[in-house]
């Protein structure tokens, strides 16, 4: 397995990143949405916003713009970049979330459960990839991530120290989290790390790629 990514060859074009860009924001709606309804554990940052939410008594709406804001200033202060779709898909996501919570079933048995669970991580991976690879602005961990891995962290072990963190604040103020969700902070990183992999992107900052196995 490995960790590292590499810059595409052929920068992408106008219309390709904002295709990518608003593909990110379904696939990232649907993703969560299909979390949900499996009902198996959400993302770690989901928990942090519930807890924040439940020590507030606000809306988990409203909990979600602050730890957003807070995540884009930690980010930006470690050198992430941010952009116009950080704040459009901040907005807009919200509501595309709530299209897919009524359109997609909330399955009784473990047997749809596990399969929407899984479908759920992949398309929230492809949705992250998707719009880091833009540079147009990802989401609040993502800025957060990109600002660690200008500072030479990896970017599964990037991903696995953001994921920690709200998985552990979140639980800690109250917020409601599953097995699911362990699988996710553990998982979301290497899934991460192979997709931009996949896209041939190496993020700015990062240093120049050498292929390192990761030994089991």
């Amino acid at each position: 397995m490995y960790d590292d990514v590499q810059r595409s060859t052929a920068p992408l074009s106008p219309r390709s990143r904002l295709v990518r860009v608003g593909s990110s924001y379904l696939l990232v709606a649907f993703g969560v949405a299909a979390l949900i309804q499996a009902g198996l554990g959400v993302a770690p940052f989901d928990v942090l916003n519930t807890g924040v939410a439940e020590l507030l008594g606000i809306a988990v709406g409203l909990a979600f713009l602050i730890n957003a804001t807070i995540a884009y200033a930690i980010g930006a202060a470690l050198g992430g970049k941010l952009g116009w779709a950080s704040l459009v898909g901040t907005i807009v996501i919200s509501p595309l979330l709530e299209v897919f919570l009524h359109v997609l079933p909330a399955p009784d048995l473990l047997a749809l459960r596990v399969p929407m669970f899984v479908v759920g991580v992949a398309v929230l991976t492809a949705a992250i990839c998707l719009v880091i690879s833009t540079e147009m602005g990802p989401g609040p961990t993502e800025v957060v991530m990109l600002g660690m891995v200008t500072r030479g962290v990896r970017v599964a072990r990037a991903r696995w120290i953001i994921d920690g963190l709200a998985l552990v604040v979140g639980i800690a103020l109250g917020g409601a989290a599953g097995a699911g969700t362990v699988v996710i902070a553990l998982a979301l990183g290497p899934l991460v790390a192979f997709g931009l992999r996949m896209l041939r992107y190496t993020p700015p900052g990062a240093p120049t790629p050498v292929a390192v196995a990761v030994l089991a």
